[in-house]
């Protein structure tokens, strides 16, 4: 090396600049798997209990509308919700459906199996015929069926599992996370039925006893479309057997 060279990396060192033989820093990737979230996380299932309730009694009891309008009301104001949830959160959807998915799917339309006879076990209304029962089966029975196992199933599901930040945990976590979302489950469940005056009594139990089994496809699964799938099985099912139940499809118009 001659007297020039040596100068020269001299002055780089004390530059801390790298000479020849140092190995460039290699540059770390971003982990991929979602951190814990603080538990304040958890405020949204509240926040969501309310506004569920607020669609039920404010469109849908205080305000004798037509009931398919009253549904379309409903699923404004909950995916719209839902969306500000996923843009405030910076929740990756797709990634979230798309875990265990075969599962899911195969034991989301268990759980519908499972519902459906709760449905068939209840008189049979008047059956709709014609371009009537295709609206409904598709309106009242899909995409309303969906809409509410966003609100009662998935969402409290994902918020609970966030917070605890379950996904990459140990078991122990994801069996407090899970606790946590079933609780979710029944809050969102009862304060979202009571916004319905024939909900505010006894039979308020009915729609929780529904949701401790239409739960369980996403707590077993961990991917929160399960019980939503589960859920618009009982929908459908409703509509073909019995579209003027007392139970099942509120609002109930006397």
């Amino acid at each position: 090396m001659t007297r020039a060279e040596r100068i020269t990396r001299a002055e780089r060192i004390t530059r801390n600049e790298p000479t020849t033989r140092q190995k460039p820093t290699t540059r770390q990737e971003p982990l991929t798997r979602e951190e814990p979230i603080a538990l304040s996380h958890l405020g949204w299932i509240p926040a969501g209990a309310l506004l569920g309730w607020f669609a039920a009694f404010v469109f849908g009891d205080l305000m004798t509308l037509p009931v398919d309008l009253y549904y379309l009301i409903y699923f404004g104001i909950v995916l719209g919700f839902v969306a500000l949830y996923v843009r405030r959160t910076g929740l990756e959807l797709r990634s979230w459906i798309s875990r265990r998915l075969r599962w899911a799917v195969a034991l989301g339309v268990l759980g519908s199996v499972a519902l459906m006879q709760g449905v068939l076990a209840r008189p049979e209304t008047p059956a709709l015929s014609g371009a009537m029962l295709a609206w409904a089966v598709v309106y009242r029975g899909v995409i309303y069926g969906a809409v509410d196992g966003i609100l009662l199933f998935a969402f409290p599901w994902i918020v609970a599992w966030r917070a605890f930040g379950a996904e990459s945990a140990r078991c122990g976590v994801r069996v407090r996370a899970s606790a946590v979302a079933l609780l979710a489950i029944l809050l969102m469940t009862t304060t979202y039925h009571l916004g319905y005056r024939d909900f505010r009594s006894s039979k308020i139990m009915m729609p929780n006893l529904g949701s401790l089994i239409g739960a369980v496809p996403t707590l077993v699964t961990a991917n929160p479309v399960a019980s939503a799938i589960s859920h618009v099985g009982m929908h459908v099912t409703t509509v073909l057997h019995s579209p003027e139940s007392d139970l099942f499809l509120p609002p109930h118009r006397e």
